[in-house]
């Protein structure tokens, strides 16, 4: 298997592979970490809410006060051996209810306007360039660029890594070489005509197909399955990949939540729990994120489902985590505690999260220029060193 190398041995020491992976729709928070404790939770949510834990159906107990929906089983080995941690009430203050306006306020990191063109993760990128030269530095498994990689250079964005490239009956022709004479230096669209060449090369020799799933791992067969499967390929291979953006859509639950949710969570868990198993020891060298737009608003609707609110939860993977715990301010859940009379709070900014994640598992950073503007806390205590 010649495109697998030991990923831990070719990274530089202070340094993790970064998956970030975003909700989108704005995945409801207090049905997935539920705080059973909180009377008002069970109030506000008659006929949606997630059982206490011990009882039928229940939620799994974390830490006596908050609980994993059922649907999330699988993460709890991984909570309990220490690599996953879950942050409730976290966000970037806003008052918008716009899926469109929040994740463009959470991809760039800044709530104020006039907001920057570039996203945070772009311009961390941007700050510490390792010029390793692949076009692999930088991959999103979605088909585009997300708003927080603007601003990096060269990012790539593949929707499925195996049907990226030419067919085999293609590369024997000598088409390949023809399009590499054709898009030189002097003509339009020669850059990335090159870049999208280099790719389908570097991809060819890494033989992904080859890198199979191991320790038993097995992938649901949905979309995020096969993007965290993928994922695993390019992580255990030879090339040089810093970080990985990737999207998880339909959590925008309006109706039917406890169905819809139920469906969401489970491929969620599955996928991440079917990452780690996969990874096994190279998780040591890996720091998974997952994170929304906003939560979701703690009263049920007429249609048994939420809409849009703020506050939400966060989730963070892998050997450098400071796991086993879930890290809150907790607001609380009665009307005079909500947000706009209507909202789980936030009391953990989002911008906390991703500097601590920055300093302690990517090597460190300007957090002046990747958060202009943010003068909150820059720990949580959420990683280790």
């Amino acid at each position: 298997m010649s495109g697998y190398i030991d990923y831990a041995n070719r990274l530089p020491t202070d340094k993790d592979l970064l998956v970030c992976l975003f909700q989108r729709g704005a995945a409801d928070g207090l049905n997935s970490l539920v705080p059973y404790t909180d009377p008002d939770y069970y109030a506000q949510r008659a006929n949606i809410a997630v059982a206490a834990p011990g009882t039928q159906g229940g939620a799994i107990d974390l830490d006596g006060r908050f609980a994993l929906h059922p649907a999330l089983a699988p993460l709890k080995t991984i909570y309990d051996s220490g690599q996953l941690a879950l942050v409730h009430a976290t966000g970037i203050p806003h008052n918008s209810r716009s899926h469109f306006v929040a994740q463009d306020i959470v991809e760039r990191g800044v709530s104020a306007k006039p907001l920057p063109s570039n996203g945070w993760l772009g311009r961390h990128l941007s700050l510490n360039s390792t010029n390793n030269g692949s076009a692999f530095r930088i991959v999103s498994i979605s088909g585009n660029v997300p708003v927080s990689l603007h601003g990096a250079s060269e990012p790539l964005a593949i929707s499925n890594l195996t049907e990226f490239g030419f067919s085999q009956e293609i590369i024997d022709s000598g088409y390949t070489d023809v399009l590499g004479n054709l898009f030189h230096d002097q003509i339009p669209l020669a850059a990335p005509a090159q870049a999208a060449l280099s790719a389908v090369t570097e991809l060819q020799a890494a033989e992904l197909q080859s890198i199979l799933p191991e320790h038993g791992a097995l992938y649901p067969a949905t979309d995020l399955g096969k993007k965290m499967q993928q994922t695993a390929q390019l992580a255990k291979s030879n090339l040089p990949v810093e970080v990985i953006c990737i999207d998880a859509g339909g959590w925008d639950h309006h109706e039917n939540l406890p169905g819809n949710l139920q469906q969401s969570l489970t491929d969620l868990a599955d996928s991440l729990s079917a990452f780690q198993t996969d990874m096994a020891d190279l998780m040591q060298r890996v720091t998974l994120f997952v994170m929304t737009e906003f939560g979701r608003r703690v009263a049920e609707n007429a249609s048994v489902g939420t809409d849009h609110g703020t506050g939400g939860v966060a989730y963070a993977m892998g050997g450098g985590v400071n796991g086993g715990q879930v890290i809150t301010d907790w607001p609380g859940l009665s009307t005079a505690d909500l947000h706009l009379g209507e909202d789980l709070a936030i009391t953990t900014d989002l911008r906390t999260l991703l500097a601590e994640l920055l300093n302690k598992r990517l090597g460190g950073t300007d957090l002046s220029q990747v958060f202009p503007g943010f003068t909150g806390p820059t720990t949580a205590n959420l990683f280790l060193d």
